[in-house]
């Protein structure tokens, strides 16, 4: 699963040029806001704005789904990430998908490509702008020198990105975000967002063949377990030497076949929790990290018995995919980010100081532990727990579909 390149600008220094350059850019572009067109909104080609987070990608399809039910002869567009691209062309959900690619080439290609990217979006001419962002300055940037008509993103007390957005959404941090982006669609409904409004990606009879390629089918319940959390909250990765001791236990005690999932840049720690699982019966414990692609990975959750992962974008793909979904959650909140699907349950046990991962800051880590307390707090034995329960009611499921199938 590649979602990224070793050769991508690391995360922090993304982060820390768009707080120092974003708001001086803003300034600068305010005037520039007052020449917007001023024709009306008749051209039907919108575009969604959501660079980073596979996870918010995933979380952003309700928001679709309702632009696409209130306008359905609109043009939806998206921009995001290059390495984001096959994920979002798998929803369907999207008439094109447009990418900005950060990888390699120094920084004089960067910002050609970045200039490229914002004539590209100026040329296209669109009539309405949704910046799903929370709260960076470059999308805000991006939807400004758009030109169109109205633009749309959050807002919250100290956080209003110069003003550029004509309209603007509170965002409520006691809302999940998957909501909040409906409302910023105009969708709010005065309930959660349910599992069945998430548009899951697409798997072909190509990504099953990639994954049967990497993974043979033995009968035997398959357990996914995703150690790694991407590089935009590391901090939020459950400790590794947990995963071995959850997969040694389950591979042991309840018959099962495990995966471990992770990108090529994560190869280390999916390595690293093999390593801590010590001696296992062959074929029973299996890395594959960096060895599936988005498609693959997705037809992997399909066919898992179960889902344990770290708060990350594969936790909210395998709950949107059905997958028995187990989260753990430690620096960031569940009320905000919990799994989304027909059987999910999540591990959260915080101290006083927990959540220290906001939205409002960029989800900039500020743990005052050294290693977030918040995560140590989850023992192997209780997750063991949820995981053998949520087992038990796959198996019922499964079960009960086979009897429905004998009696027909």
């Amino acid at each position: 699963m590649e979602t990224h390149s070793t050769n991508r600008p690391p995360m922090r220094a993304l982060q820390a040029v768009d707080r120092g350059l974003g708001p001086v850019i803003s300034f600068l572009l305010k005037p520039i806001t007052l020449l917007r067109r001023r024709e009306a909104d008749t051209s039907g080609r919108w575009l969604v704005i959501k660079f980073w987070g596979l996870g918010s990608l995933q979380l952003a399809t309700p928001a679709i789904q309702a632009l696409r039910r209130h306008h359905p002869d609109a043009r939806i567009d998206l921009l995001t990430l290059a390495g984001n691209r096959e994920l979002a062309e798998g929803f369907g959900l999207y008439d094109e998908v447009r990418c900005l690619d950060l990888r390699g080439g120094g920084k004089r290609a960067l910002v050609g490509r970045l200039l490229k990217m914002l004539l590209g979006v100026r040329r296209a001419r669109y009539a309405r702008v949704y910046d799903f962002e929370f709260f960076t300055w470059f999308s805000v940037i991006a939807s400004a020198f758009s030109g169109a008509p109205k633009t749309f993103g959050f807002a919250a007390p100290g956080a209003r990105r110069g003003g550029l957005h004509t309209d603007t959404v509170p965002f409520n941090r006691y809302w999940h975000v998957a909501r909040n982006f409906r409302a910023l669609a105009g969708g709010e409904s005065g309930g959660e967002v349910m599992p069945e409004e998430l548009t899951a990606f697409k798997v072909s009879p190509a990504h099953e063949a990639q994954l049967d390629s990497e993974l043979e089918r033995d009968g035997r319940p398959l357990v996914v377990l995703n150690p790694n959390a991407g590089d935009l909250a590391p901090e939020r990765r459950w400790p590794a030497e947990r995963f071995a001791a959850l997969a040694s236990r389950l591979i042991r005690e309840d018959g099962v076949r495990v995966a471990i999932t992770g990108a090529k840049s994560e190869r280390d720690i999916t390595a690293s929790v093999l390593c801590a699982a010590g001696p296992l019966p062959t074929g029973r414990l299996l890395d594959l990290g960096g060895a599936l692609s988005i498609g693959a990975l997705n037809a992997l959750f399909q066919r898992a018995a179960l889902v344990v992962s770290n708060d990350s974008g594969p936790m909210h793909l395998a709950a949107a995919q059905g997958a028995p979904t187990l989260g753990l959650f430690g620096p960031e909140t569940p009320v905000m980010y919990a799994p989304l699907g027909p059987r999910t349950r999540v591990h959260y046990a915080p101290p006083l100081c927990s959540p220290c991962i906001n939205v409002h800051d960029a989800k900039v880590l500020s743990c005052v532990h050294g290693q977030p307390e918040c995560l140590m707090r989850i023992e192997v034995e209780q997750v063991l727990a949820s995981a053998r329960g949520l087992l038990r009611e796959h198996n019922q499921g499964e079960e009960e579909v086979t009897a429905c199938a004998s009696s027909s």
